[in-house]
């Protein structure tokens, strides 16, 4: 028997469940990103789900499509092996430390053989993994699809719900591609295995050997076929029920958006009315606190212009009177001064008179007092006459009457 089974886990496929779902969850991340909507809700999560599990199935079936391409393209059974030997079958399974599924499928049939299992018996072996094998691959596929059918009738984005259709299409096409090589891996068992391998047995047993080989094979490729055919009638059913839902989302979505586009249209005009209102309303306040305005300036500048005229009316009266004053304290020292100069004259005079007989006499005390007065006098009058031809600056202050 294959005692690699705990080194080499799972079916020797990439697509197990846990690689399906860990790349499904980090897909389903990576697509909620440019498809975040407003809010999540569960319909939401289900749909990026479940578009990320399906595009994780697809990226793994290819890759294992690959890899079991190549393992069927290195021959892992030789044409110069003689496999009806039972030692070099023993040998040939120590040689086999591959994970893929065709060499997995080899090393458990040449270990049957090896200890000591029939040619009968290693074909019906043959026959199960290869029943096993499209039982596993027809349902991941229908799994797949379920899910996307599944998420197809939530509330989803328009371009989710169109990937998830493309994925639809994918996923079958992985499957179809899966089932042919599915197919020509059990070819190949038949052909450089069971058609190879000893008959320890007598020539009855060849002839049940033969028939249990052709029953076997014939087996795998009628479950082969109807596994195919179960798989096109549920693509073509989901393919159907996808169509519907997309159909019927995109009516619900036109109808939302013609009901979005009606009352957007109301509200615009609704706005629009109410804005006309409010900037007639402001032009007309804004038109009476302007004219109010006016009037109240209007009032103030006549007010002031009355205050100055009469402050500068009062200024007025109160320098001529002013002027009237000291004109007249001009007049009389002018006539002061008229008088003091007739005294002088009559003095010159009398100097003149008496100079004849007073050549002689000394000036007296009291003549000099009388010099000394009149020049003074003089001198005030000079002081007074020069103050009254100065030019004066007239000022108005306007103060407050509180």
């Amino acid at each position: 028997m294959d005692n690699r089974k705990t080194k080499c886990g799972g079916y020797g496929m990439f697509t197990g469940i846990y690689g399906i779902v860990g790349l499904g969850i980090l897909f389903g991340v990576l697509l909620g990103i440019p498809f975040k909507p407003a809010a999540w809700t569960p319909s939401d999560v289900a749909t990026v789900l479940a578009t990320g599990l399906a595009l994780a199935y697809v990226v793994l079936a290819a890759i294992d499509w690959i890899a079991q391409t190549i393992a069927l393209a290195k021959n892992p059974l030789p044409a110069d092996l003689d496999l009806s030997d039972r030692s070099v079958a023993r040998e040939r399974v120590a040689a086999l430390t591959s994970c893929a599924l065709l060499q997995r499928h080899v090393r458990r049939l040449l270990s049957a053989w090896a200890a000591g299992a029939s040619g009968p018996q290693v074909a019906a072996m043959a026959a199960n993994q290869t029943f096993r094998l499209l039982s596993l691959l027809l349902a991941e596929a229908a799994a797949i699809l379920v899910l996307l059918v599944a998420a197809a009738g939530f509330s989803a984005p328009g371009p989710l719900l169109t990937l998830g259709t493309g994925l639809m299409v994918l996923v079958a096409l992985a499957a179809l591609a899966r089932f042919q090589l599915a197919s020509k891996t059990a070819g190949y068992i038949e052909s450089h295995l069971l058609a190879r391998i000893g008959n320890d047995t007598p020539a009855a047993a060849a002839a049940d050997f033969a028939k249990t080989a052709g029953k076997a094979a014939a087996e795998s490729m009628a479950a082969l076929a109807a596994a195919q055919a179960k798989f096109v009638e549920q693509l073509v059913k989901s393919q159907d029920q996808a169509a519907a839902l997309a159909a019927k989302a995109q009516q619900d979505a036109a109808a939302q958006l013609a009901k979005a586009q009606s009352d957007a249209a109301a509200q615009i005009a609704k706005a629009q009315t109410e804005a006309a209102a409010q900037i007639a309303k402001a032009q007309q306040d804004a038109s009476a606190q302007v004219a109010k305005a006016q009037q109240e300036s209007a009032a103030q500048i006549a007010k002031a212009q009355g205050d100055v005229s009469a402050k500068l009316t009062a200024a007025q009266q109160e320098s001529a009177a002013q002027i009237a004053k000291t004109q007249d304290k001009v007049a009389e020292q002018l006539g002061r001064v008229s008088e003091i100069a007739a005294s002088i004259d009559k003095i010159f005079k009398l100097q003149q008179a008496v100079d004849g007989t007073l050549k002689g006499v000394a000036v007296t005390d009291e003549f000099k007092s009388t010099l000394v007065e009149l020049k003074r006098h003089l001198a005030e009058s000079d002081q007074l006459l020069k103050n009254a031809a100065k030019p004066r600056t007239i000022r108005l202050v306007e103060k407050d009457n509180e």
